[in-house]
Parts: C-alpha cells; structure tokens; sequence
C-alpha cells in the first residue's frame, strides 16, 4: 500500500512530514464514553433493574460540533506523499529513486500549486514504482517571491521538460536544469499564466502588429472613427 511506503519514507527520514490521509482524523469528544456514563444511573440495579426509585432523566445530548466550510478544511490526500525540505530534495530523491526499499524509479509528472494567501509555492513530484505499483507524491514547498529547488534531472531524466513546463507556467526556477526556458509561451511572455494573480499583457510585438493592422484598417475606411 502506497501509505505504507509514505510511512516507511518518514521512519527512514525523520524530517519529512506525511500528508494528512483519508480516515485519520481524531474522533470528536463527545462521541467517546466516559466512565461516568457507564456507571447505573440513580433506581437501577448492576443488572439495570428498578429499585423502587423514580429514574433520573437522562443528560441531554450535547450539540453536535459546527461542520468547517468547505473553504475553511484541511485538505485530505488521496495520494500517500510527504513534504521535504529544500535543501534535503536532492538526496532523499536519490534514495527514493536507487533504493530497492522503495524503487520509485519513475517520475510522472513535476507541477506547482500557487497559494498566495500563505505566500507560499508547492512544488508537487509524482513518483512510481514500476516493480510494485505503488505511487508517492512529494512537495516542496518555497516563498513565492524566491520559487527556486533544485533540478530532479539528474535523479530521473523525464523531469526535464516537466520541470520547463513549471518554470514557463509558474515561474518555479529549477537550479542546475541544462535548458531552463519556457515551452509553452514564447519567449517574449510577460508572466506566468497558473499563478494565481497573474494578469495578461500583450507582448511588445504582438502590440507593433494590432497597431500595424489598425493603420491598415484606417486605410481602406475600416477603421475606429470618431
């Protein structure tokens, strides 16, 4: 099981931290008895029969704890995974990757999650096992204003237009990549679209081209007119 493997990740690097999972959190109070109420109440016997006594009312029920939105929850993973620290990504990689223990020898994907409320960037690494099918998610997380790890490419090879893909989209700077630059927009972009306050702005020659092309529109009486 795939949160076995994330359970044997943190016992052998103690400074990982695992993801909340799926029916792991703490039951609530008042659903857990106490020995008081287990004990007969007033006019019943060890066997619960009626002394003669009128019996006590039962204790009323203590209203159930408020439901948290939705927007207010701790996120639950599906996927077994551990946070890492930055300057630990490197090597743990290494033995996550080498390790029979764990055989994660193929990454399916790197991506980011941008939180701005927090200031925060999560790096997310997907890693596989193709000898035991089990899967393990990794994250990293790094100020948004200095998103930079360092490169997975020399751990395992299909990171690398991955890791472009981020940089592009999120500007996440991966140190020691061998061709870090953008793979979906062009060169000239303004931004990084998947961040989450990203605004659009037209490049400098798509600008020189709508104003070409209006001049050319006024030419043949098309244009905009007062």
């Amino acid at each position: 099981m795939s949160w076995d493997l994330a359970d044997r990740v943190k016992r052998r690097f103690p400074e990982v931290e695992l993801f909340p999972r799926p029916g792991h959190e703490p039951s609530p109070a008042s659903t857990v008895p106490s020995p008081e109420s287990e004990r007969p109440g007033p006019g019943l016997g060890q066997a619960g029969e009626t002394s003669g006594a009128p019996a006590a009312p039962a204790p009323p029920t203590p209203p159930a704890p408020p439901k948290r939105p939705a927007h207010e929850a701790g996120p639950t993973f599906l996927t077994a995974g551990v946070f890492v620290p930055k300057d630990r990504l490197l090597e743990i990689g290494r033995v996550l990757a080498a390790d029979p223990e764990f055989g994660l020898s193929y990454l399916s994907f790197v991506s980011g999650i941008d939180r701005p409320d927090s200031g925060d960037i999560e790096v997310l690494y997907h890693l596989y096992s193709l000898q035991t099918q089990d899967e393990l998610a990794l994250k990293v997380r790094v100020p948004r204003d200095q998103a930079a790890v360092p490169s997975v490419t020399g751990i395992w090879d299909g990171a690398n237009w991955h890791e472009r893909e981020a940089y592009d989209l999120l500007g996440i700077t991966f140190d020691g990549h061998p061709d870090l630059r953008r793979i979906m927009m062009t060169d000239d972009w303004i931004g990084h679209p998947l961040r989450k306050d990203y605004v659009y702005e037209d490049p400098a020659w798509l600008t020189e081209v709508a104003k070409q092309r209006q001049k050319e529109a006024e030419g043949y009486g098309l244009g905009e007119r007062a």
